[in-house]
């Protein structure tokens, strides 16, 4: 079923096809004059599945676009279409409507006509499936947001470059000590379309712009100097890790991770953890959510070490899942894994302390 991100609904408005006036079965304004009333969908049909293949434009999310069209007898005064207890609108005086749909998996439409003092006269539902378009590669998701972008420049360690022109999915970038913006960004493909996929959860908290301290950087992970690399190379040296650090919202506030992530004591995982303040409360409920939501694999906050004080590292480790702290004892540890398994995160890689 379609569920809340973070209280954002996923399953957002009907458009209209002709427009949302006039009743439905031919009634007079009064809604009532015409037998018993009953729906029933035409279209969608039960068990269809719809590609999240629209960038719905407020805040960047992919949906489904469903048509919706319901067969209606009687004369109620109106027809509303609702996913759960998400009200999407009112379909138009032929029954006819748009829904756009978010959250991927089984999603349950129901029609409810009412009356003209707003009882509930029938109801009917269609369960259909929300799934993943099929992209030939990674730039077929850039081609889908409808994101400009050129392939390369090619550089020593990046799989599949690209340069980005910004904003991405509404959101600018801007380097740290930089006044002005990123006209373009250069990195890994993968970590573009992960960019683009965190862009709806940044501008549904309000963020509308993101600082970051860079991505690409051909270097070791902790000590060394490629290739000779005793922990491997660093995600940055694929262009497949970003550093955060900070986030402005429409108000003009700035949540800087060095000077408003509080710390959290080594028993509380961090994302069980307490915060204090509405700034420390912002930045942990903003990287877990995006965690929690698959965006990257791992993250790394203040509270991992203190290379780390600055900036959120989030990258896409192939095999690992975690965002945590790193422990000195096995109760701290099982402490954060057991927050991880309740945020649906499964632990499976652990590469130390300079992970990044």
């Amino acid at each position: 079923m379609n569920r809340p991100l973070g209280g954002i609904a996923l399953s957002l408005v009907v458009a209209c096809a002709a427009g949302c006036t006039g009743t439905i079965g031919g009634a007079d304004d009064d809604g009532d004059d015409g037998g018993p009333v009953t729906l029933a969908f035409t279209t969608p049909t039960a068990g269809g599945e719809h590609p999240r293949d629209t960038v719905e434009p407020s805040l960047g999310w992919r949906a489904a676009v469903v048509d919706v069209e319901v067969a209606v007898t009687g004369a109620p005064a109106r027809v509303e279409l609702s996913v759960g207890d998400v009200a999407l609108g009112t379909l138009d005086a032929s029954g006819r409507g748009q829904a756009v749909l978010v959250g991927r998996g089984v999603t349950t439409l129901t029609a409810t006509a009412r009356d003209a003092g707003g009882a509930v006269v029938a109801t009917a539902s269609v369960d259909v499936t929300v799934v993943e378009p099929t992209v030939a590669d990674c730039l077929g998701w850039l081609d889908l947001y409808g994101i400009p972008y050129d392939v390369g420049p090619a550089r020593q360690g990046v799989p599949d470059p690209v340069t980005l022109t910004t904003p991405i999915n509404g959101i600018p970038y801007r380097y740290l000590g930089n006044t002005g913006v990123r006209p373009t960004f250069f990195m890994d493909c993968s970590l573009a379309r992960s960019l683009l996929e965190a862009a709806p959860h940044l501008r549904a908290r309000g963020v509308v712009e993101v600082t970051d301290i860079g991505v690409y950087n051909y270097r070791c992970i902790g000590s060394g100097t490629p290739p000779d690399c005793p922990s491997g190379l660093s995600q940055h040296a694929y262009a497949r890790g970003i550093d955060i650090a900070g986030f402005t919202d429409a108000d003009g506030i700035y949540y800087s991770v060095n000077d408003d992530w509080v710390i959290d004591p080594t028993s509380e995982p961090t994302c069980a953890a307490a915060t204090e303040g509405d700034k420390d409360t912002f930045l942990h409920e903003v990287i877990c959510e995006l965690k929690q939501h698959g965006i990257w694999n791992i993250v790394l906050t203040p509270n991992y070490n203190s290379a780390h004080r600055n900036h959120f590292h989030v990258d896409l480790t192939p095999g690992a899942n975690f965002i945590r702290k790193p422990v000195a004892g096995g109760a701290d540890l099982a402490a954060d894994l057991a927050a991880d398994d309740e945020l649906g995160v499964e632990t499976r890689l652990d590469l130390g302390p300079d992970a990044h």
